[in-house]
């Protein structure tokens, strides 16, 4: 085995797919996770092999936990539709009064969004997204003393 490391081809070709990977670690970050396990095995060929193995067994746990991570993140539900704003809370930044509704504009999760509310709202004042109308939202003002609890398990405060 010590024959395997003495030409300076060998290195090359070595330095040549570490760096495809790590180019492909940047590139496509989510497929080179599986190959995590594969980085490990030229350590098995430059160190004893106890040194190598226990280097190993902590690259396979650190590959397992980010495979369980990526699972739990696979299974949550899509949120790609503006439909998953109803029951998040949201914080009213302007108003703007029209004759058959009072209009907003609200801010939730970081994006601004037209709102509509039956009720005078102030600004400033926390709402949480009741429905969607057309290309905005419904928002209904939380009350004061305890705060309802949305759709998805969250209070509104």
């Amino acid at each position: 085995m010590a024959g395997l490391f003495e030409s300076n081809a060998v290195w090359i070709i070595w330095g040549l797919i570490g760096v495809a990977f790590l180019v492909f670690m940047v590139l496509a970050p989510c497929h080179a996770v599986f190959l995590t396990p594969f980085v490990g095995l030229p350590l098995f060929w430059l160190m004893p092999l106890i040194s190598a193995l226990s280097i190993y067994l902590v690259i396979l746990l650190v590959s397992a936990l980010l495979y369980l991570v990526m699972i739990r993140a696979l299974r949550q539900p899509v949120r790609d539709d503006f439909r998953s704003l109803v029951g998040a809370r949201a914080e009213v930044v302007s108003t703007a009064e029209t004759n058959e509704s009072s209009r907003y504009l609200v801010r939730c999760r970081g994006e601004l969004w037209s709102a509509y509310c039956d009720t005078s709202l102030d600004v400033g004042e926390q709402v949480r997204v009741a429905g969607v109308k057309g290309v905005g939202v419904v928002v209904e003002p939380c009350g004061s003393g305890t705060a309802p609890v949305t759709e998805t398990g969250r209070e509104c405060h």
